[in-house]
């Protein structure tokens, strides 16, 4: 038996979840209500050398010889969502990827965090995913060339990454199956975190000069290589502000000269990101940057005009729009960041999805 085939039989069994009241709850027989089919699911280790593992769930009359399409959801998590692509006979597969958790950093030590999983580990295992489950098609009851990806904030990014990304790759993985989506749906993705958390060497420049000019040649005390376009703190945020004030008394330096330059080093992220995720490889992952000339798979983006990272997404739309990619977009007024978690635009942010779906004949077109 090979590995792979040792991987597939590594299932956690058919789970079966049974929703409304059962015939046990005492009910006459004039108030029960039929009993909701069975929604089966199960778990397959999609990656080993650590371990990751994904969860199926089928469609009501699915069967492993089926081909259907694929929604593969990253990093996102409405079951309402979920269960509506279901329902219309899609193969439903939700793979856990490398836990990148930066609100551990600030309380760890610059080593420990050298060592935790990065951002690119998780780029690395979504392509590990999609060719798993590309790989597997058969066994999966899916049509290998339907395969949507789809995925919120940091998600859709990571769904985007699959297709364009070309910098990570998990060396275990078979270089020739693809691991390109056949289709993209991009909910209020976070496009380009290189805009969005780091702080520009310029910025620091010019702000020091202005506020605290004694601190200039102190500098690399506070960040890395000074005349690279992103400034790299060499230290937590919070130690880098004390080490302003220890720095500032013992070189007599003005008391207001000291604030303005802790506010300078304020502009570096609380959580510490950068110390989790170097420059170097932000730089490979910022998608407006990586952009080539091959065009996108059919893709949805849709986003709200009140979200915090509007103007990083209508960056990257004309960015994108520039190269010659073609792609729908739906801006949603009013919408904030992950707006379709709730009403009043998660009924309308799921049909324009569905229509988006069957225009590409990854489902029925409705019939009038």
């Amino acid at each position: 038996m090979t590995r792979l085939r040792q991987l597939l039989m590594c299932f956690c069994g058919l789970l079966l979840t049974v929703a409304g009241p059962s015939a046990a709850s005492g009910q006459t027989a004039q108030s029960k209500q039929p009993a909701a089919q069975p929604v089966r699911k199960f778990s397959l280790v999609y990656r080993t050398e650590p371990d990751r593992g994904l969860t199926v769930y089928c469609p009501d009359d699915w069967q492993p010889t089926d081909r259907r399409p694929a929604l593969v959801i990253f990093r996102c998590n409405i079951p309402e969502q979920r269960e509506h692509f279901r329902k219309l006979g899609m193969v439903i597969i939700k793979p856990v990827l490398a836990n990148v958790n930066h609100g551990r950093l600030p309380g760890s030590t610059l080593e420990e965090i050298r060592q935790l999983p990065k951002p690119r580990h998780q780029v690395e295992d979504t392509k590990t995913a999609i060719r798993f489950i590309r790989q597997n098609a058969g066994r999966l009851g899916i049509d290998p060339e339907k395969i949507v990806a789809t995925g919120t904030s940091g998600g859709g990014d990571l769904s985007l990454q699959a297709s364009i990304n070309r910098a990570f790759e998990n060396p275990r993985d078979d270089r020739t199956v693809s691991p390109r989506p056949d289709a993209l749906i991009l909910y209020c993705p976070a496009f380009d975190g290189i805009d969005i958390w780091y702080v520009t060497t310029k910025v620091v420049l010019d702000r020091t000069r202005k506020g605290a000019p004694s601190f200039l040649p102190l500098l690399p005390r506070f960040i890395e290589n000074t005349t690279d376009e992103y400034a790299t703190p060499v230290n937590h945020r919070a130690d880098l502000i004390q080490l302003a004030a220890d720095l500032g008394k013992e070189q007599n330096i003005d008391e207001g000269e000291i604030s303005n330059f802790q506010n300078v080093l304020r502009l570096f992220n609380k959580s510490d990101w950068q110390l989790l995720n170097p420059v170097e490889d932000e730089l490979k992952m910022a998608a407006t940057r990586i952009l080539d000339d091959e065009p996108f798979p059919p893709t949805l983006i849709m986003y709200g005009d009140r979200d915090h990272l509007y103007q990083h997404q209508q960056a990257f739309v004309a960015a994108a729009r520039k190269r010659g990619k073609k792609f729908d977009l739906k801006i949603l007024a009013g919408a904030g960041h992950s707006f379709m978690m709730g009403p009043p635009f998660q009924e309308p942010s799921t049909a324009e999805a569905e229509q988006f779906l069957r225009r590409q004949k990854f489902l029925p077109v409705e019939q009038n």
